[in-house]
């Protein structure tokens, strides 16, 4: 009978790793960037990339990254699963199973107090496991005209050297308390996983007083994509926008799109400007796990009554995460057969929030 153990990975390892994640996602080419988001990460522990060993053999692994969200307005320890990965020849074992059982029960022991991963295969696999779906919307806008630019700030490429530091500073006053987003400490800007996954702005807006917006976007085939973006009034918002108009005009791009709420200023100000259809998009790709629910619920929603801690779980994490409003998960909770108990001051205390978790933060 074959020998299973998982444990966390040990330094002398990481090219045995680095193999294994080659041969499953079939690009030898990506060796050096699986091992920079080891090497170029200061806050990387061992014991965040649990692995399967069969017969002394790496078969299975994932990664825990340690960071903070904003769950509602309140920042919480979170632990991102990404890179979860099973040799074929193994799979069908159960061994993703007992990996993620393990990553859990790391998290909880460590201090953490949400999981979070954007799956690619059926939710349901992890909905088996515990996990919460949190449902995210985006946008799609055909755009129908490009207006000339009109007098404002200047949007020029992102220079490093220049701008990093009030980028960092425009990020932490746009997004502190906007549910979903990570917080993001000076250091985070420099990790390699950041830069590789594209955290660095493609473009910036300045005014005499300074840097007053950025935006981060790219084309994809036939369609613009906006990553994020932050503004600090609303000249430098529409300077963002026409500058994103300009771009599309010239490479005759019509459609752009992103994780964006729809009623996002930004979307917007560009359905508007472009006199764009926009379509709502959705994404069910994000799932949470409550470590302690109770103490989520304590420091989340400190004022809550007591008769929510009843609702199931996957509503709450709507809840908190202010996806839904109390309001509008009443008649999901009639179409389940639970005739809820949920106070008239609930909704005040939970209400609708925009949510967005930025596409540079994905892991």
């Amino acid at each position: 009978m074959s020998e299973l153990q998982i444990r966390p990975i040990r330094t002398t390892e990481l090219d045995e790793l680095i193999d294994l994640l080659c041969v499953v996602h079939e690009n030898t080419q990506r060796g050096e960037r699986y091992r920079s988001y080891i090497l170029g990460d200061p806050t990387w522990r061992p014991e965040q990339t649990p692995v399967v060993l069969v017969d002394d053999r790496i078969v299975s692994t994932l990664r825990i990254w340690d960071r903070h969200v904003h769950l509602g307005a309140t920042p919480v320890r979170m632990g991102g699963i990404g890179g979860v990965t099973t040799h074929p020849d193994y799979r069908r074992r159960g061994l993703a199973n007992q990996l993620m059982a393990h990553a859990a029960e790391t998290m909880r022991s460590s201090g953490y107090e949400l999981g979070l991963l954007f799956t690619i295969i059926p939710a349901r696999f992890y909905r088996r496991l515990g996990w919460c779906s949190v449902p995210l919307t985006g946008f799609r806008a055909t755009l129908h005209q490009c207006p000339d630019s009109a007098c404002g700030p200047w949007v020029v490429p992102f220079e490093a050297a220049r701008d990093l530091e009030e980028v960092v500073t425009l990020y932490q006053r746009n997004n502190a308390g906007r549910s979903g987003t990570l917080l993001r400490p000076r250091p985070y800007w420099d990790y390699t996983p950041s830069q590789v996954r594209g955290v660095l702005p493609t473009v910036v807006a300045r005014d005499s007083m300074g840097l007053v917006g950025y935006l981060n976007w790219e084309m994809k085939s036939d369609r613009a994509y906006v990553n994020e973006v932050a503004w600090a009034n609303p000249p430098s918002l529409q300077a963002l926008v026409l500058h994103l108009l300009a771009e599309c005009d010239a490479a005759a791009v019509t459609e752009v799109y992103g994780g964006i709420p729809p009623g996002h200023a930004f979307v917007d100000a560009l359905v508007v400007t472009a006199e764009a259809d926009l379509r709502h998009t959705g994404d069910g790709s994000m799932m949470a796990l409550p470590l302690d629910m109770s103490s989520l619920i304590d420091k989340v929603l400190p004022r809550a009554p007591q008769e929510i801690r009843r609702l199931p779980a996957d509503l709450l994490c709507r809840l908190l995460f202010g996806e839904s409003s109390a309001g509008e998960l009443i008649p999901v909770l009639h179409s389940r057969g639970i005739e809820p108990d949920i106070p008239r001051r609930l909704e005040e205390l939970c209400p609708r929030r925009e949510l967005i978790f930025w596409q540079p933060d994905h892991f």
